[in-house]
């Protein structure tokens, strides 16, 4: 009976572990085959402010990765339209992007009201119309807590702006990976 009873137990323990693994499990996130026409990779140095990639595809297809280092990573995705990824395609093109340089840096003075400490590297790359293009921006300040980089020069500044809100605007939350770390906090935090 003592033997029946262990094997009825670890039967449901192993039950029930199937069953929260297959509720516990990540989703599939769509992530098209072939490579991004726009991709911005912004890596914040400012502790508390996590690293974002932000990847636009020909079809449209749009993938948002939030990495908040030991906290855990938030995935997004969403759909552009046509005529929006038309039209940012062709500002990169007016916008003298393909004849930057590739490295920018701070140069230590600031727009009125960018006070925050410039920890910000940003890197943009167009790979479109037989234009692969990569330019950086390094340690750039923000008067809003990374929402705008007005002392990017011109047009990474407007760049950068119209990718977030395709960020915001266009994507949604698909998947919240957690890590020990973002467990433990989570526990010590809500309990």
């Amino acid at each position: 009976m003592k033997k029946l009873l262990i094997i009825a137990a670890l039967g449901l323990l192993l039950i029930g572990s199937g069953i929260w693994l297959l509720y516990s499990s990540a989703p599939a996130i769509y992530i098209p085959e072939s490579s991004p026409v726009i991709t911005m990779c912004n890596v914040n140095r400012t502790i508390g402010q996590g690293d974002t990639i932000l990847a636009i595809y020909e079809e449209g297809s749009i993938v948002y990765l939030e990495d908040n280092g030991p906290f855990g990573r938030v995935w997004h995705t969403g759909k552009i339209g046509e005529a929006e990824l038309g039209n940012l395609l062709d500002f990169f093109r007016e916008s003298g992007f393909g004849e930057m340089e590739r490295v920018y840096q701070f140069p230590g003075v600031s727009v009125p009201g960018a006070t925050k400490m410039g920890g910000m590297s940003c890197s943009f790359t167009l790979n479109y119309g037989g234009l692969l293009k990569t330019v950086d921006a390094n340690w750039y300040l923000s008067p809003d807590g990374g929402k705008t980089y007005p002392d990017m020069p011109y047009p990474l500044n407007e760049i950068y702006r119209r990718l977030r809100i395709i960020a915001d605007n266009y994507t949604e939350e698909v998947y919240r990976e957690s890590t020990k770390i973002s467990l433990l906090w989570e526990q010590y935090m809500f309990t």
